[in-house]
């Protein structure tokens, strides 16, 4: 699936440091997702396992700022629930 993001969205995803993908589950997320953008075009490609796990880290470990960070990256595009 390919999703256009917005800068804001690009913006909030860039956020984290690549230096810190060894540093947890989130952080790896996040730094394989920033791997995946265009920076050019602003499209990222996301597959079926990359979307259920983008979900599972916004609602299924607790809260923390995981949640709204995933969702205000990827919410506008797969709405609400993340793809669920």
């Amino acid at each position: 699936m390919n999703i256009p993001l917005t800068h804001g969205e690009m913006d909030a995803l860039f956020l984290q440091d690549p230096g810190t993908e060894g540093d947890g589950g989130f952080q790896s997320l996040l730094v394989k997702l920033q791997g995946r953008v265009n920076r050019t075009t602003g499209e990222i490609i996301l597959t079926s396992v990359l979307i259920e796990r983008i979900a599972r880290y916004a609602f299924d470990y607790g809260n923390g700022g995981w949640e709204k960070r995933l969702v205000g990256i990827f919410g506008r595009a797969l709405g609400p629930r993340l793809g669920r």
